[in-house]
């Protein structure tokens, strides 16, 4: 007796349904239901293709929602701008006097990096199947998810019941990257399930997903460095200017690295209404393009090698030398390269792991289009339990962080979300995928830390620093996508 069912979300994220052609869609071939939610109406068929042409009838008024108006590439050309001083200022990590360390600083480096939202573009529309008993006191449920304790709890609450009267099936999930830990979906199911007392199977629709995506949040990043008299790192300002609190900070722990003794590190919160989630490693990615872009732009302006420049200059840690030392012999950074290719190199850490990768690159200037060929990576992830496995994770995260930082791009206009599916939301082809992955694990006898997020994060610092090695040029907006290639090199 299973029904299907697809939920149309509006446009402008969190905006509710006012009314909609219900007398008209009712008529259609297969439908059995209609039924309104919070943030949607949601069409019930005997098959999903039913599903699929009443979906595609269907025509609602939505009443105004919390991004209505917002334009994502003003908003991060513009507004950010202009937040200013400390308003709406949070310190989240300061040590030492940075004020004594600028006022006393030989020299002062400072660079802006942007980056746009970010999709997570799982492989599987978001789905989930619910039934209840026939005394309607009890759901049963079936769907992937990353925390099905927190997915029970979600579905109670949203039920009225407690937790032992949701029954939970974990089934094999095709892609998460952190939007499977929210289960707003699966909760559709089930009130869906409850008002037309039937077993109902949901599904979104690949644009709803993108449509109604929660996603990793754009933002600006004003960096500053402080050089003492004898060239090493003083002080050290980073503030984060955008919406999400956590999910804009994360992963600027310089500390975890290099021995900076004086850092401020500040976000400036602006809101716009539009769904935000955790992305795989979170902000890490976004934060150490920023972190390490500076760092090689630093090197670069000494003169000195990459690699060079950190020992001497950033008083690394003593772990983070060691991943420097590795990564440094396993990608034979100082052999020459073809012509037409080049190296660049960035930290990388995540879950209480630290590493450093390097990629190898060249550039097809007819279509300003940057290719990675190579990829190695040095992680410090303490005693390795599963080392395939643990490898396999970290290619993953190497591809995925290629993938972002090269294609995927989400942007906003009138506050609904303008890309729709794979068509323009481009994500990176097999053929585009590197020819090699190198991953080497230091040999520790320290308890494990987390390994399923570190091969992301060093990426697109390390594709921005290989992109300047080989042309001279600086690329300041992530995803480096062929109109931003083409406008740095005309710089």
């Amino acid at each position: 007796g299973m029904l299907y069912a697809s939920t149309a979300h509006a446009p402008v994220h969190l905006a509710a349904p006012r009314k909609w052609n219900d007398a008209e869609i009712r008529k259609l071939p297969g439908v059995v239901d209609i039924v309104p939610l919070q943030q949607g109406v949601a069409v019930v068929a005997d098959s999903f293709e039913h599903v699929l042409a009443a979906h595609r009838a269907l025509e609602v008024e939505w009443q105004k929602g919390a991004a209505d108006g917002f334009d994502s590439e003003a908003a991060l050309d513009e507004r950010y701008k202009t937040v200013a001083g400390d308003q709406n200022t949070k310190p989240v990590a300061q040590a030492g006097d940075v004020g004594a360390a600028f006022a006393s600083a030989a020299k002062v480096y400072k660079a802006d990096y942007r980056s746009d939202y970010g999709y997570h573009a799982q492989m599987e529309p978001l789905n989930a199947v619910a039934r209840f008993n026939a005394a309607g006191d009890q759901v049963e449920i079936w769907e992937g998810t990353q925390s099905p304790g927190d997915s029970r709890a979600s579905i109670a609450k949203a039920l009225g019941f407690d937790t032992s009267q949701v029954i939970h099936h974990q089934m094999y999930m095709g892609g998460a990257f952190g939007r499977r830990s929210i289960t707003d979906y699966t909760v559709e199911a089930a009130l869906i399930a409850r008002a037309t007392k039937k077993p109902i199977k949901m599904i979104w629709t690949r644009e709803e997903d993108l449509a109604f995506a929660m996603f990793r949040p754009q933002n600006l990043q004003c960096l500053k460095a402080a050089l003492d008299d004898n060239g090493r790192i003083a002080g050290w300002r980073h503030c984060v200017i955008g919406d999400g609190d956590r999910l804009l900070y994360s992963g600027i722990n310089l500390e975890d690295y290099y021995g900076v003794a004086n850092r401020l590190i500040e976000r400036r919160g602006v809101s716009h209404g539009i769904r935000l989630k955790h992305w795989r490693a979170v902000a890490h990615p976004f934060n150490l393009f920023a972190i390490e872009s500076l760092v090689d732009e630093m090197a670069a302006d000494h003169g000195m090698d990459p690699f060079e420049f950190r020992r001497r200059h950033m008083a690394m840690t003593p772990k983070a030398k060691a991943v420097f030392d590795a990564v440094e012999k396993l990608s034979d950074w100082h052999t020459p390269r073809p012509e037409g290719r080049a190296l660049g190199l960035s930290v990388t850490e995540r879950s209480g792991s630290l590493g450093a990768g390097v990629v190898e690159v060249s550039l097809d200037r007819d279509r300003n289009r940057i290719r990675v060929h190579k990829a190695w990576a040095a992680i410090d992830g303490g005693i390795v339990v599963q080392p395939d496995m643990a490898r396999a994770n970290i290619e993953s995260g190497i591809v995925y962080g290629l993938s972002s930082v090269l294609r995927e791009r989400a942007t906003v206009k009138e506050g609904a979300v303008v890309q729709s599916n794979f068509h323009d939301y481009q994500v990176l082809r097999m053929a585009e995928a590197p020819e090699e992955i190198h991953i080497e694990f230091l040999e520790r006898d320290t308890p494990p830390t987390g390994l399923g997020e570190i091969g992301n994060p060093f990426i697109p610092a390390a594709v921005a620093n290989a992109f300047h090695a080989l042309t001279g040029k600086r690329l300041y907006h992530m995803p480096f996508t062929p109109e931003r290639v083409r406008a740095a090199l005309e710089t």
